[in-house]
């Protein structure tokens, strides 16, 4: 686990942070994750995921050219991190669509990968909570300008802190799940139930990255406080707004804020691993309220398609609300290797607008063109690889893909 670093990252006031845990942390965690999982004799069923032949669902006038191109930049990621499975989801008007679904599921038992399979989403989840944060201000109960003492005036730098920091992660405030303390209880103690305070708690123990707005820095706790903020204001846990606001008025039936370690419903194994090291099934290993409103949702392929669709439309939220929603912050950010722009819970790379989420076990991304109306869904189940953030990466390469067939 060597680039385990890399996946978590360093602090600096202009790198992108990712949503997993932090720095030294990972080896600790995934040595308590292999002595609290069964190891899986993986060698002889992952050469048999490899080898499985790729099953094209869906697809809708799309050339064999096209096909082909998609399908050698998946093989070619699945190969190069053995990563046991993949769910591809491509949707163009122009140029036709494709689902790819590709290896194992499960390893221990062989399941093949399935389009309604859910995954664990990871940091998709940060563009559900904004989103509800962005009617709760399009119904008058806050505005983006509002400083962070209105409601949590104990925090440090309230404020100086506003709305619009937390959601586009010009805060300054420092990710929890960096937190030595974090690390440690989360991977011994994998059931403890977290609480959005406790994280918070965690955050304010360590200095800012900078004063609020005079740098960029990805954080999961600024989602946290917006969790908390949502509550406030509605009287309801985020995991409820989300559900009664996105997932029932978009009918998203496969999407929940899960309460325990489980996974409902047919779904895909996440596992742990670096190079030369036997996976590790991680799916059940880390209770989600770890990540609460910055990382805990489960959806599939579908839904998050319907999803990412409205995302970038903005069709849940005022247009005003949807124009500040996409004013990204001033300047370019390397997302390790990945040039990105980030606006209010929302990320635009390759001209598309959408979000990655990487976890322990799980590594997806999800965007949408409003230019092209090309949709791009990619599902990997296994994390961290070498290369951080590699459901971002492909993505990137099917983008290109897509720009270039599409603008024939």
């Amino acid at each position: 686990m060597k680039h385990a670093a890399a996946i978590i990252g360093r602090s600096s006031n202009r790198s992108f942070k990712p949503d997993q845990l932090a720095g030294a942390g990972l080896q600790y965690i995934l040595k308590a994750a292999c002595a609290k999982a069964r190891l899986l004799r993986a060698a002889l069923l992952f050469i048999a995921a490899m080898t499985q032949p790729v099953v094209f669902c869906g697809c809708s006038d799309m050339s064999t050219a096209l096909r082909n191109k998609l399908e050698q930049a998946v093989d070619t990621a699945m190969a190069k991190y053995k990563i046991p499975g993949a769910i591809v989801g491509v949707w163009s008007p122009k140029s036709g669509d494709l689902v790819m679904l590709k290896g194992k599921a499960d390893i221990k038992t062989g399941a093949d990968m399935k389009s309604a399979d859910r995954v664990r989403i990871c940091s998709i989840t940060k563009t559900f909570t904004v989103t509800v944060l962005l009617e709760l201000v399009d119904e008058g109960k806050l505005s983006l300008h509002d400083t962070l003492a209105k409601f949590y005036p104990d925090i440090p730098n309230a404020d100086r802190i506003t709305i619009q920091q937390l959601c586009n992660m010009t805060a300054g405030i420092f990710n929890y799940s960096e937190d030595e303390t974090f690390l440690k209880t989360y991977t011994e103690d994998p059931n403890k139930v977290w609480t959005p305070r406790e994280q918070v708690d965690l955050a304010v123990a360590h200095r800012p990255y900078f004063p609020p707005g005079e740098g960029w820095h990805y954080s999961n706790t600024n989602t946290i406080i917006l969790g908390m903020i949502i509550q406030q204001l509605t009287g309801n846990d985020v995991g409820s707004e989300i559900q009664s606001r996105l997932v029932d008025v978009l009918k998203l039936n496969s999407t929940y804020y899960p309460e325990g370690t489980g996974i409902e419903g047919a779904h895909v194994h996440g596992y742990l691993g670096g190079e030369g090291e036997e996976l590790t099934d991680g799916t059940y290993l880390f209770n989600p309220s770890g990540m609460g409103a910055s990382g805990a949702l489960i959806s599939n392929l579908h839904d998050l398609k319907t999803w990412v669709i409205s995302l970038a439309n903005g069709d849940l939220l005022e247009k005003d609300t949807q124009a500040q929603r996409t004013t990204f912050v001033p300047g370019d950010y390397d997302y390790f290797g990945i040039t990105v722009k980030y606006g209010l819970g929302i990320m635009s790379s390759e001209g598309f607008l959408g979000h990655p989420g990487d976890g322990l076990g799980y590594t997806n991304a999800a965007f949408h063109s409003p230019e092209t109306g090309t949709t791009i869904v990619v599902f990997l189940n296994k994390s961290p690889n070498a290369d951080s953030y590699m459901a971002l990466t492909l993505f990137t390469e099917l983008a290109k893909i897509m720009n270039a067939e599409d603008s024939k």
